[in-house]
């Protein structure tokens, strides 16, 4: 299998891509979900669920993970947004001009996505992030967010709020319908149209 793009396939760069950012992405929303609905007991499902019950001391702990996992994706975007823009791309299926100018746009809002999200949810941290072999500090305490006040007079609280607003909306709202075109367009060029728009993403076709 070649590393790089070839006009009837991706190669195994773009596949590595795709599919670690889909397993973080689906993984970080296992997490956070599951620190929503057990593990804080200011949101916790009542009665506990399954037989779990909330306990704040895990909350800070478990929230690093989800950190780590969405500040991988948009570290990982960013190359990967590199890679397609400079690289060969698969020629496109047959089908309408709407169809492909829906499928670009859908892709640019994906990316969107996938930069925004990191970015707005980093913004909100008020722990550092534990990385391991590093740790990033809190957003709260860079001279990056410092800047960011200063230029809107706000405070820091204000800050993480209106950021908070936005990771929200995009999570609540913005990201599981495009998830849910994307994957429904996969499946539909596969089951329906019985074209290569899914096999070519597969490492074996």
């Amino acid at each position: 299998m070649k590393w790089k793009n070839t006009v009837d396939a991706y190669g195994t760069a773009s596949m590595l891509f795709h599919w670690l950012t889909a397993v973080g992405f689906l993984s970080a929303y296992a997490v956070v979900y599951y620190v929503i609905w057990i593990v804080d007991p200011e949101t916790s499902i009542k009665p506990p669920l399954f037989g779990l019950s909330a306990d704040a001391h895990r909350v800070v702990p478990l929230l690093n993970i989800h950190w780590v996992l969405g500040i991988t994706i948009g570290v990982l975007t960013l190359p990967r947004l590199l890679w397609r823009l400079a690289g060969t791309r698969p020629d496109p299926v047959p089908g309408s001009r709407l169809e492909h100018l829906a499928s670009e746009v859908a892709h640019g809002a994906l990316y969107g996505l996938l930069l925004l999200m990191p970015i707005s949810g980093y913004m909100t941290t008020y722990d550092p992030t534990d990385f391991g072999l590093f740790v990033l500090p809190a957003c709260r305490d860079t001279r990056w967010a410092e800047m960011v006040r200063a230029g809107m007079g706000w405070s820091v609280l204000e800050l993480e709020e209106a950021m908070w607003a936005v990771h929200s909306f995009l999570g609540k709202w913005v990201a599981w319908v495009l998830v849910a075109l994307h994957v429904g367009a996969a499946l539909m060029h596969h089951f329906v149209r019985h074209d290569t728009v899914l096999r070519r993403m597969l490492p074996r076709r």
